[in-house]
């Protein structure tokens, strides 16, 4: 069938990379505005600080993260780890920054009780009893900063109105071709997601890597009580603050997120658990972010009715896919850039978490499915799913 003398593929065809193209366009304009900051501001608010690190079992580059956190430049702040059991190996981990670090003030709480679904907000829920000062700042285990990072932050915070800041946070592969898999997801999708969201909404929504929050506007909200059956916990803050009244910022200031798989489905299932809390809380965000990576359904279309005007589209579309993915390295400060010839098939696995997303419902959380409700609640499921790996386990609690 042709309409006008084009065929409905090439039709297709050309509405897509036109979307896909003009989404590039937009991201890459906002990409190359934006500045990552590498310095600490000249700043007079500087309070004390509780962090908060909820840690569960060891994992590739555990004392490199912690001992970021531990070497500050930042005159007054309590270090407060939380494991559930005595006996996990990150216990060690944050003995031996007890001895490099004497005169820093760091508490471990070893507390097992579970407050809801979600097992970060549990472990953050048993410290909070630790933490003294009114400024927290709640961080995942596979977090590496820089030691100007809680200046840098906290400036952020300045004004009273604020009640939350967080941070853009870039990908680290830590071992092989799947990490790297996973961290280029991070920094070539994510990361210009972000800056377009914050560019087309403004921020009502936090990100759960490195996250400041004023204690009275938590406390506003509920705690993370009231975030303690949410998938993402972290999201859910923002959106309470931000319909409480108190403004949500992004800091300029990028960290570093350890990617620690090396299992593609590990890889796999990790993203669609991502995919679908973005389902959950911004389910018409979610559809349209198929235009993010519609390579794949460019390239099947292209086959079904080659022309010079499809491989013409196909072509363009991957030029700027690749500008974008430059235009990342060279705006963020990032540890290891990505080959180029990785660019396509990270595409094509995107493509593959959206689609496989966008039609399954369950979640697996620490082995056992759970059904994932409007607004990201976890409700669970049975009857349980066989066990996941140890590494998929820490993963699941961390996040």
């Amino acid at each position: 069938m042709a309409v006008f003398g084009f065929s409905v593929s090439n039709i297709a065809l050309t509405l897509l990379a036109l979307s896909g193209m003009s989404y590039l366009l937009l991201c890459l304009r906002h990409v190359l505005a934006f500045r990552e900051t590498a310095f600490a501001p000249n700043s007079s608010f500087l309070p004390p600080l509780s962090i908060l690190k909820p840690l569960c079992g060891d994992e590739p580059r555990l004392y490199e993260c912690l001992r970021s956190f531990c070497n500050q430049d930042y005159p007054d702040y309590q270090l407060v780890f939380g494991v559930r059991d005595s006996c996990d190996p990150a216990v060690a981990v944050v003995e031996r920054l007890k001895i490099e670090f004497p005169n820093r003030d760091i508490t471990l709480v070893c507390d097992a009780r579970i407050h809801g679904a979600n097992l970060k907000t549990s472990n953050v829920m048993n410290i909070m009893s630790a933490c003294r000062h009114d400024v927290l700042m709640v961080s995942d285990s596979d977090v590496e900063i820089g030691r100007e990072c809680f200046r840098s932050v906290v400036a952020t915070m300045a004004e009273p109105k604020v009640g939350a800041v967080s941070c853009i946070y870039k990908g680290s592969p830590t071992q092989g071709l799947v990490s790297e898999l996973g961290a280029l997801n991070i920094n070539g999708w994510i990361v210009p997601s972000i800056l377009l969201d914050r560019a087309l909404n403004g921020i009502d929504a936090c990100l759960g890597p490195v996250l400041l929050l004023r204690r009275d506007a938590l406390d506003a909200i509920g705690g993370f009580a009231a975030v303690a059956n949410h998938l993402a916990e972290d999201h859910q803050i923002g959106d309470l603050l931000a319909h409480a009244g108190w403004d949500v910022r992004l800091s300029s200031y990028t960290v570093d997120t350890m990617v620690n798989e090396v299992e593609l489905g590990a890889l796999f299932r990790h993203e669609v658990r991502w995919a679908h809390t973005v389902r959950a809380v911004r389910p018409a965000d979610h559809i349209l972010s198929v235009v993010t990576c519609v390579l794949p359904l460019l390239l099947v279309l292209y086959l079904v009715h080659p022309s010079w005007w499809g491989g013409g589209l196909v072509a363009a579309y991957l030029v700027l896919r690749l500008w974008l993915d430059r235009a990342v390295n060279s705006r963020l400060i990032l540890t290891r850039r990505a080959a180029a010839w990785l660019v396509p098939i990270r595409e094509c696995l995107c493509f593959a978490v959206w689609f496989y997303s966008t039609f399954s419902r369950a979640v697996l959380w620490r082995g056992q499915p759970f059904k994932l409700l409007s607004g990201g609640r976890l409700v669970p499921l049975e009857p349980p799913v066989p066990p996941l790996s140890a590494a998929e386990k820490q993963e699941a609690t961390r996040r």
